[in-house]
């Protein structure tokens, strides 16, 4: 790690702190690889951390694991790398079966490590994936929900006993996972309705999937109706209402995680023979996969992307906080 450098620390709950000559304490590893990051994405994840909700997050952290950065030393300097923030262990059953992102023994950039809302972070060189040094680092900053999103389509898809485009598929959700789901579902010509409570955000959805999304505050939905629901949300609410809204031997896919608990129908799921698969982050596949996607363009051109300087994170959050940012990803520069 540098000596000093210009970060974004989560200080309190609701308070982003802006340092511009922080000193790591963190002892780097022998297989750590220092990066010039070149943007950085601000996650639901994050957002749990600033609300005070992750008791895997505390204060004192910098934040952030969807980056883009620059290998700065050695033989592959100046390559574009993004990376997998999941450090595994690969010794544990899970990660010898290909399915590393429930690890036993795994690290996390931004939670139990540094993160990458600073202009340098070190991260394992095996969690570091090459990207074309002509891509644009916040297209390659989205690898990582863009894989969240490989990852939960995948588990849907191996649920159902029909092809996915044959399905009504509900989006819960237009944030940034829920608009690249729709999107990567549209690439499937899957027929969708996405609901999202953000007003500011339906034209985004409208110009970019193509559909007109559906406000559930004041638009009603019909109980019954989708072969799947993939909850990008994670509320009692919305939990709640993916069992109203899904069809007999339909599947749910439940990927956000803004509360903690939430009631399952049981009674439904038993008797309907409902799946209600839980979707935790990403394989290193699945992070492969996410970033050619993106380099093929089945997510769109992604102009939907907002950026920012390091320094105003602490606006971006409020911002965020306060339901006023219409665009679903908020990217911060931390050169800039």
């Amino acid at each position: 790690m540098m000596d000093t450098m210009a970060a974004v620390v989560y200080t309190a709950p609701e308070e982003m702190t802006y340092v511009p000559e922080y000193r790591s304490t963190q002892q780097d590893r022998d297989d750590d690889v220092l990066l010039r990051i070149e943007s950085v994405g601000i996650c639901g994840s994050d957002m749990h951390a600033y609300h005070g909700k992750d008791p895997r997050r505390k204060p004192g952290l910098i934040l952030g694991h969807e980056f883009c950065g620059e290998i700065v030393e050695g033989s592959r300097q100046g390559q574009l790398v993004t990376g997998n923030p999941l450090i595994t262990c690969g010794k544990c059953d899970f990660c010898l079966q290909g399915r590393d992102n429930l690890c036993t023994d795994r690290d996390m950039i931004g939670m139990t490590r540094l993160g990458a809302f600073a202009q340098f972070m070190a991260i394992p060189e095996r969690c570091l994936i090459d990207a074309p040094n002509d891509m644009n680092p916040n297209h390659i900053a989205l690898t990582e929900p863009a894989a969240t999103v490989i990852h939960a389509v995948d588990l849907a898809i191996n649920g159902l006993n029909q092809p996915i485009n044959e399905c009504r598929v509900m989006v819960i959700g237009a944030g940034a996972i829920g608009l690249l789901t729709a999107l990567l579902l549209k690439s499937y010509g899957v027929k969708m309705q996405v609901l999202e409570t953000n007003l500011s955000r339906h034209l985004c959805v409208k110009e970019h999937v193509g559909i007109d999304p559906t406000n559930p505050l004041t638009e009603s939905i019909n109980d019954n109706s989708f072969d799947v629901v993939i909850d990008c949300v994670g509320s009692k609410k919305t939990s709640s209402l993916s069992f109203k809204t899904i069809k007999a031997g339909g599947v749910i896919v439940n990927v956000g995680l803004q509360n903690w608990t939430s009631e399952i129908d049981i009674r439904k799921l038993t008797l309907q023979e409902i799946k209600l698969i839980g979707c935790y982050t990403y394989t290193m596949k699945d992070f492969k996969s996410a970033l050619k996607a993106i380099e093929e363009g089945r997510f769109g051109n992604l102009s939907w992307i907002s950026e920012l300087p390091l320094s105003d994170a602490n606006l971006a959050f409020k911002k965020l906080h306060n339901g006023t940012m219409a665009s679903a990803k908020v990217i911060l520069k931390p050169h800039k």
